[in-house]
């Protein structure tokens, strides 16, 4: 004899999917009781027994994680019905909680709902078994001792397309390690499967099996090189037939290289440190290098080639190095981490001007010269005045306590010399002008005139000399007087014999 109430299940989803590894599946039942007949049917309970496995025919492994709850469409004064698990029979359980006998009115209908069911893995029918204590009916049947048993049935179905497409392992490929990425996934062996890459070509990855049976099956791919960056390959499924691909099914997935590679730069406005927050920050006018703080940070570098530095200062890198300030006035070097002035060492410097109180020679016993307010002096290692090398040297006046000439004196406008202020010689374009005494030592020749105002002495040893002057009134000759030639005799203004 049929159950005096009516039962049709409902699934959500509609078709349950087995669970796979990793992919857990959850579904709800809902189990609709109607009354169809014209009269009240009294009820005493309601089970519902679910399968409880891991098998096929199975609908899950763990009843207890399931959620069970009773919704009533309509309303009986007195009546609150429950439904839950019951560990001693097994079954889901609808009754009443005080023992005593519920009622389902006429053509009404309640609904035992099972939610959050972890679907077992294994595919395949599922029969739910409902049984009843009732009576009443149409026919006002007494309360029956035997159940009324109904079966019911759905379905568990392992995925017939393409699915869980992604990386083997993770998305994170070490390039730089020789990793690669390997691409997984699950589908029927009916289909050929493509992998289109990030640049849009397209490699057939797996050809569809042959004969009638389809068999799910799990498959991996690997490019021919790791992607650089990061990377989304797309799974094609489909048919290959009469030279054309028929594409049914499309999934994507995304995998990284663990430091990205780009062939044509990148556009981004700041760079940040994975650990210690610094950042590179791209302004209109070029680069700020800030620290985790957000304050200016420091660059290490090898090299350093740029066309101008903007600064402050300069420091080596030790803490007691010197540094360079560079002040409103140019530029000051200070020594042993100290303010203090210290030394510029260069294999050549190109300035437009040094302003320095002396200039030392390299080693401490060489030579320097010093710039006091009168000019420059040079002196050697002892602090004495040293010597002044040059090829040639342009000056307005010349001061030196003794003057040495290698090679010819030439002086273009004339030489004047003096004694203690007073004037003695003066050599011009007219002559030379000797004011007191002119001495000659060793010989000379004297081309032109030689004029001699105040007499002259010509001195070659004690017994002979020649003097003349302006109080002798003649010429006094010790020795002998030698003449080759002719000794003139002529008068002066007054007639007389000279």
């Amino acid at each position: 004899m049929p159950s005096l109430l009516n039962y049709a299940v409902i699934t959500d989803p509609t078709s349950f999917q087995a669970s796979q590894p990793g992919a857990p599946s959850v579904g709800t039942v809902y189990v609709i009781v109607s009354n169809t007949h014209q009269s009240n049917v009294r009820w005493e309970f309601i089970d519902v027994e679910i399968p409880v496995g891991s098998g096929p025919n199975d609908l899950t492994g763990n009843p207890t994680a399931i959620s069970a709850r009773i919704d009533m469409n309509y309303t009986v004064v007195g009546q609150n019905p429950v439904f839950g698990w019951d560990s001693t029979l097994g079954r889901f359980r609808a009754h009443d909680l005080s023992g005593g006998r519920l009622t389902l009115p006429a053509e009404e209908s309640l609904v035992l709902v099972l939610e959050d069911i972890p679907v077992s893995s294994a595919e395949g029918l599922v029969c739910l078994q409902i049984r009843e204590r009732s009576g009443g009916g149409d026919d006002n049947i007494p309360i029956r001792k035997a159940d009324f048993i109904t079966t019911l049935g759905l379905v568990k179905q392992a995925p017939k397309v393409p699915c869980n497409f992604r990386p083997e392992k993770n998305s994170l490929v070490d390039v730089d390690a020789g990793g690669n990425v390997v691409l997984r996934w699950e589908g029927p062996d009916n289909l050929d499967y493509w992998i289109r890459d990030p640049e849009g070509n397209e490699v057939l990855a797996q050809s569809a099996a042959q004969g009638p049976r389809v068999v799910r099956q799990s498959y991996t791919w690997s490019p021919a090189s790791a992607p650089k960056r990061g990377a989304t390959y797309t799974l094609i499924a489909g048919t290959a037939g009469a030279g054309q691909q028929q594409q049914g099914y499309f999934l994507t997935t995304t995998v990284h290289a663990r430091v990205p590679e780009f062939d044509s730069g990148a556009r981004t406005p700041w760079v940040e440190g994975t650990s210690n927050k610094s950042r590179v920050t791209f302004t209109a006018a070029g680069v700020e290098i800030r620290n985790g703080t957000g304050g200016w940070g420091a660059v290490a570098a090898d090299t350093v080639d740029v066309d101008r530095v903007n600064t402050g200062s300069v420091h080596g890198r030790n803490s007691d190095d010197g540094w360079i300030d560079f002040p409103k006035a140019g530029l000051h070097v200070h020594r042993d981490g100290q303010p203090q002035l210290g030394t510029l060492s260069a294999g050549t410097v190109d300035v437009d001007r040094v302003n320095t109180g002396s200039v030392h020679g390299r080693n401490s016993d060489d030579g320097w010269i010093d710039f006091p307010k009168a000019g420059v002096q040079v002196r050697d290692g002892q602090n004495d005045l040293g010597i002044l090398t040059a090829g040639k040297a342009d000056v307005d006046d010349l001061l030196a306590g003794q003057g040495r000439v290698k090679g010819h004196l030439v002086v273009d406008g004339g030489m004047k010399v003096s004694d203690g202020g007073e004037r003695a010689l003066e050599a011009g374009d007219n002559g030379v002008l000797v004011r007191n005494g002119l001495s000659v030592s060793g010989g000379g020749d004297i081309e032109g005139v030689l004029e001699l105002h105040n007499g002259i002495y010509v001195h070659i040893d004690e017994l002979n000399y020649v003097s003349a002057g302006a109080g002798m009134g003649g010429m006094a000759i010790k020795g002998n007087l030698a003449v080759t030639g002719t000794i003139l005799a002529e008068t002066d203004t007054e007639g007389r014999k000279v």
